[in-house]
C-alpha cells in the first residue's frame, strides 16, 4: 500500500505538471513587425508555445501601406489575413497584392480626408483545412482608376476539396475565357474550352477522358482544326499534373504524330498566369506554416518506365551535355577568337568545327536534356521523342569543316567513334552524341588553349583593375566625405578602412604572378565591395543610434510637473546597446578589420540594429534579466541571438 504522504505528492506532481501544460497551451498575442519572405509589414497574431516550439494558433494578420511612399512616388501594399490552428493555416483566408499610385487628389467623407488611388490590386479568397485549398477560391487582378474598379484584368474561380480541384472552373483574362470541369480525383474531364473575347467564333478545346487528353479542336476564322493526342492505349499509365512539363509531354506526341498544328497559347497562357497567382500565395503561406496552395490540375500520361541502368545513362547524357555547352559557348563568345579568325585559317576551322558541333549535336541534345531535368522523359516513347530531335538526320561522326575564306572544307573526326554509333534511336545512341560533343569540344579547346589563354588572361587583369580602382576611389569619396560629419569616435575606425583598402590594393600591386595576381585581385574586388558597405553601416549608425533611442521612450504623464513627459523604456537593452555594442563595434573594427572579417562585423552590426527595432515590442523581462550584470560585447551578443532563435522556433 502507498504511503498516505507519497499519494499526496504525486497528486501534486501531476497537477503541477498539468498547470505547466496547460501555460505552454495558453494564446499569447504579438504585435509588430514581421517578415513574411520578401515581405515586411506590421502583424497582429495569436500562437501558443508547444514543446519548445511556437506555433501560430487563431487570428493571424500582416499587412503593409504607406500613405508617405503612396504621395511622394507610389505605394506597394499587401494584407494576409487569416487563421490557424496549431501552427497549420485553417479558416478562412485573404491575400491582397497592390501597386498605387496618387495625383494627391482627395475628398472628405464623413469628417475623413481620402486620397484618391490608381493602379493595381489582386486578390485571392478562400477557405484552408490544414493549410489546403477547401471549397470555393477566387482570384481576381482589378485595374482601379481614382479608387475604382476600372476593369477586371484576370480572374479564377476554382472549388477544392483538400486540395483536390472539383467540379467546374472559370478563369479568364482580358483576351480569353476558358472553362471546363474535373472529376472528383482532381482529373481533367470532357471538355476544356477557351474562346476569346474579341472573336467569340475563335474556340479552342481540348477534349479529356479520366484524365487523358483525347483530342484537341481549333476553330479560327471560321476554318476547323482537329487532331488527335493521346489515343494509343499504353500499358501503363501515370497521374501528373498539368504544368509546363505536361504541355512538353504534348508538343511531343503531336510532333511524333505528323500533325502540322501546333500546341495552341490560349489555353496554356491561361492555365500559367493562372498557377503563378496561386504560387504567390503559396510562397508567403509557406513562410507561415505547412501549406500546399496550388491549383493542383492533374492529368494521366502514358508511362514508360526506365530501369537504374537507364537514368545512370541520362545522368551521364546530361554531364556531357552541360560540359560541352559551357565549353562551346565560352569559345564561340571569345572576343579574341572571333578577331583571330579573320586572318588565321587553324583558328576559324577550329571555331567553325564548335559552331558546327553546337548546332548539329547540342542544340538538340538540349531538348533531350531538358526533358530529363523536368523529370518526363519517361511520359514520352523515347524512340519517336528522339527521332524528332533530327528531323533531317543525325549527324556523321566526319564533320565537313569550311577551313579557309573560299570555303575549302577539313574533315573533323574523333577517334573509337562509327557511323553507325548514332543511328539507334535510344539512349544507347544518344550517349554517344553526347559524349562526341564533349570530347570534340575539349579537343578544339586543347588546341587553341596556348592562343588563347595569354590574351584572355591579360583581357581580364585589364578588366579586374578597372573594377578595382573604380571601387576604391568610391571608398575613398565616401570616406573623406564622412569625416567632415561623423562624430570623433568614428573617424579613426573609418580611417581604418581606407588604410585596409590602400594597403591591399598596395600589395595586389607588387604580384608578378599572372595567375596569382588574378587570382588576388578577384578576391580583393569582394573585399572592397564589402568594406564600401561596411563603410555605408558605419556612416548610419549614428542617425540609426538616435532613431532608437527615440523609439525606446514612452510619454509618461508627470504629476508634479502637470506635462507629460519622456521616460525610458528597457533600460538594460538600451544600456548594453549604447554603452557596450556600439563602442565594441568600433574597436573591432579599429583593431580587427581585414578581408576576411570585414563581412561578419558589417552583418553583426546590422543585424543588431533589426534587433532593436524589433526587441521594441516583444516581451523581453527575461533577456533584461540577464543583462542585469552583462558586460561583455560577445555575451550581450549572443543573448540577443538566443532571443531571435527562441522567437523564431
Amino acid at each position: 500500500m502507498i504511503p498516505f504522504h507519497r499519494k499526496r505528492l504525486g497528486l501534486l506532481g501531476f497537477i503541477l505538471f498539468s498547470c505547466l501544460t496547460n501555460f505552454g497551451q495558453e494564446r499569447q498575442s504579438y504585435e509588430g513587425p514581421m517578415q513574411v519572405g520578401p515581405y515586411l509589414g506590421k502583424a497582429q497574431y495569436q500562437y501558443i508555445i508547444s514543446a519548445q516550439d511556437t506555433l501560430f494558433d487563431g487570428a493571424f494578420q500582416v499587412q503593409r501601406s504607406s500613405l508617405e511612399a503612396l504621395l511622394e512616388k507610389e505605394d506597394a501594399s499587401f494584407l494576409f489575413k487569416g487563421s490557424f490552428d496549431k501552427g497549420a493555416p485553417t479558416g478562412s483566408w485573404g491575400f491582397q497584392f497592390g501597386e498605387f499610385q496618387t495625383d494627391s487628389r482627395s475628398e472628405v467623407i464623413d469628417y475623413e480626408y481620402r486620397v484618391l488611388i490608381s493602379g493595381i490590386q489582386e486578390e485571392g479568397t478562400g477557405t484552408l483545412t490544414d493549410g489546403r485549398p477547401d471549397g470555393p477560391w477566387k482570384y481576381t487582378v482589378n485595374q482601379i482608376k481614382d479608387s475604382k474598379i476600372q476593369n477586371t484584368l484576370f480572374a479564377s474561380a476554382l472549388t477544392f476539396a483538400t486540395g483536390i480541384p472539383q467540379q467546374n472552373f472559370r478563369i479568364e483574362n482580358q483576351e480569353a475565357t476558358l472553362v471546363g470541369r474535373f472529376l472528383r480525383n482532381g482529373l481533367a474531364h470532357d471538355e476544356w474550352t477557351s474562346y476569346t473575347i474579341n472573336a467569340l467564333e475563335d474556340v479552342e478545346s481540348w477534349f479529356f477522358e479520366e484524365g487523358v487528353l483525347r483530342r484537341m479542336v481549333v476553330v479560327k476564322d471560321g476554318k476547323s482544326q482537329e487532331v488527335e493526342v493521346f489515343t494509343t492505349a499504353s500499358d501503363e499509365q501515370k497521374v501528373i499534373p498539368l504544368s509546363n512539363g505536361y504541355l512538353e509531354v504534348v508538343r511531343t506526341m503531336l510532333r511524333a504524330n505528323g500533325t502540322s498544328m501546333a500546341l495552341q497559347t490560349g489555353i496554356p497562357d491561361l492555365l500559367a498566369e493562372n498557377e503563378s497567382y496561386y504560387r504567390k500565395m503559396d510562397t508567403v503561406l509557406l513562410q507561415l506554416g505547412p501549406s500546399n496552395l496550388r491549383p493542383n490540375f492533374m492529368v494521366k500520361v502514358p508511362y514508360f518506365p526506365m530501369d537504374t541502368a537507364q537514368l545512370a545513362q541520362v545522368k551521364t547524357i546530361s554531364a556531357d551535355f552541360l560540359a560541352a555547352k559551357a565549353i562551346g559557348s565560352a569559345l564561340l563568345k571569345n572576343s579574341h577568337l572571333n578577331i583571330v579568325k579573320r586572318s588565321d585559317n587553324e583558328a576559324l576551322y577550329n571555331y567553325n568545327a564548335v559552331a558546327l558541333i553546337d548546332e548539329r549535336f547540342l542544340k538538340p541534345l538540349e531538348k533531350f536534356v531538358s526533358y530529363a531535368e523536368q523529370d518526363i522523359l519517361q511520359y514520352v516513347d523515347r524512340s519517336k521523342f528522339i527521332e524528332t530531335l533530327w528531323p533531317n538526320g543525325k549527324p556523321s561522326p566526319e564533320l565537313q569543316i569550311v577551313a579557309d575564306s573560299s570555303g575549302t572544307t577539313r574533315t573533323f573526326a574523333l577517334a573509337d567513334f562509327k557511323a553507325d554509333d548514332f543511328e539507334a534511336n535510344d539512349l544507347t545512341s544518344i550517349g554517344r552524341l553526347s559524349a562526341y560533343a564533349r570530347r570534340g569540344l575539349e579537343q578544339i579547346k586543347e588546341t587553341l588553349s596556348d592562343q588563347l589563354t595569354n590574351e584572355e588572361r591579360q583581357q581580364q587583369l585589364n578588366g579586374l583593375e578597372e573594377d578595382l580602382i573604380a571601387l576604391n576611389e568610391s571608398l575613398v569619396r565616401q570616406i573623406d566625405s564622412a569625416l567632415t560629419t561623423l562624430p570623433k569616435d568614428y573617424k579613426v575606425p573609418i580611417q581604418e578602412i581606407k588604410r585596409l583598402a590602400d594597403a591591399s590594393l598596395s600589395q595586389y600591386a607588387t604580384m608578378k604572378n599572372a595567375d596569382e595576381k588574378l587570382s588576388y585581385g578577384t578576391s580583393l574586388k569582394t573585399c572592397l565591395e564589402q568594406l564600401t558597405q561596411l563603410t555605408q553601416t558605419l556612416i548610419a549608425l549614428p542617425q540609426q543610434k538616435e532613431e532608437i533611442e527615440v523609439l525606446y521612450q514612452d510619454s509618461i504623464w508627470n504629476p508634479f510637473m502637470a506635462t507629460v513627459m519622456d521616460e525610458e523604456v528597457k533600460r538594460r537593452i538600451t544600456a548594453a546597446y549604447f554603452n557596450v555594442l556600439v563602442p565594441y563595434f568600433l574597436s573591432q573594427v579599429k583593431t580587427e578589420l581585414t578581408c576576411d572579417t570585414v563581412e561578419r562585423l558589417n552583418n553583426q552590426i546590422i543585424h543588431t540594429n533589426q534587433r532593436m527595432l524589433i526587441l521594441r515590442e516583444e516581451d523581453t523581462r527575461k533577456l533584461e534579466r540577464k543583462l542585469r550584470r552583462e558586460k561583455d560585447a560577445g555575451a550581450i551578443l549572443e543573448l540577443l541571438h538566443r532571443q531571435t532563435t527562441v522567437k523564431e522556433k
